[in-house]
């Protein structure tokens, strides 16, 4: 099984947390602990981001099956009020998904 980086980097987190509180001069120097909350809050952000990935091919396999719907419908009249009732939702969850990513980017 591939391992992505956001999984490799909660790994880490882990692997770091067993360091939490350890009796060391040079950790509590450089604020180790303070340190190692900040990146368990930096990948907990990055991990929303598997959910907006989710939206996003939610959306592009939304969009693949429009396509095939107006080609399929070709010989057919379309009002745009059709294409406005499949597409509105479509561009609402990219709208969300893009802000979500905005807010960690």
């Amino acid at each position: 099984m591939a391992v992505n980086a956001l999984d490799e980097l909660r790994d880490l987190h882990t692997h770091f947390n067993l360091l939490r509180g350890a009796d060391s001069a040079l950790l509590k120097a450089n604020n180790f602990d303070t340190k190692l909350n900040h990146l368990g809050h930096l990948v907990d952000e990055l991990e929303r981001q598997r959910e907006t990935y989710f939206n996003l091919t939610s959306i592009d396999g939304a969009l693949e099956m429009l396509l095939e719907l107006l080609h399929a419908a070709h010989a057919e009249k379309l009002y745009s009020d059709h294409l406005h009732c499949l597409m509105e939702p479509l561009r609402g969850k990219l709208y969300r998904a893009l802000n979500e990513m905005e807010a960690i980017i």
